[in-house]
């Protein structure tokens, strides 16, 4: 996933400024944060509704000051990979699911550090980690939410982005590419099937 957040990044970040697809999903994924609502601790979402855990895991994402460029780039990279890779699952519904699941780690969780004085003076460091379940609707719910903004990027650029992971790929257009994953260099199989 590195290599593809990496290339995806360095992509968005030529193009923010002047594509037009591009700067109105990040403009679009601004708006998204900014109307998820007030965040909530995670302790306390439960029997809350698919969608609210979602906003609330959106709203998170802001408080944490996570970027919408940022956003947009996992989203491309997530893309990306699911198109470079021949065995993953060409549904839709795994694409949201995984593109949640990247852009969740980056700010998923409540964490609290308290310093707390015992009876002789002397001080120790308390910490709370909590972390909601990740459950399969929220999941969706927080996918779509985050694929939204970023639909017209992925129809446009994601060749874009394998273009720029491995460059040598497309340097001849009479040559198809097939995209292996964990392999750090690309792989080219003219029309015969062989390997050059």
């Amino acid at each position: 996933m590195r290599p593809y957040i990496t290339a995806a990044t360095a992509y968005v970040g030529l193009r923010a400024t002047n594509d037009k697809f591009i700067a109105a999903a990040i403009a679009d994924m601004g708006r998204t944060l900014a109307d998820a609502g007030p965040v909530e601790i995670a302790t306390r979402l439960k029997g809350m509704s698919a969608t609210k855990r979602a906003r609330i895991g959106l709203a998170r994402l802001r408080v944490e000051g996570v970027p919408p460029q940022r956003i947009v780039s996992i989203v491309l990279a997530v893309s990306a990979l699911i198109k470079a890779d021949a065995t993953a699952p060409r549904a839709k519904e795994f694409r949201t699911v995984q593109i949640c699941k990247a852009v969740h780690r980056l700010a998923s969780g409540t964490h609290r550090v308290w310093v707390v004085e015992d009876h002789q003076g002397r001080k120790r460091r308390t910490e709370m980690h909590a972390f909601p379940k990740s459950t399969g609707r929220v999941l969706r719910e927080m996918g779509r939410m985050l694929e939204g903004p970023c639909e017209w990027v992925i129809e446009k650029h994601v060749v874009g982005v394998l273009a720029h992971r491995c460059p040598q790929e497309f340097a001849s257009r009479s040559i198809r590419t097939r995209y292996l994953v964990g392999v750090k260099q690309c792989v080219h199989i003219d029309g015969s099937g062989r390997s050059l």
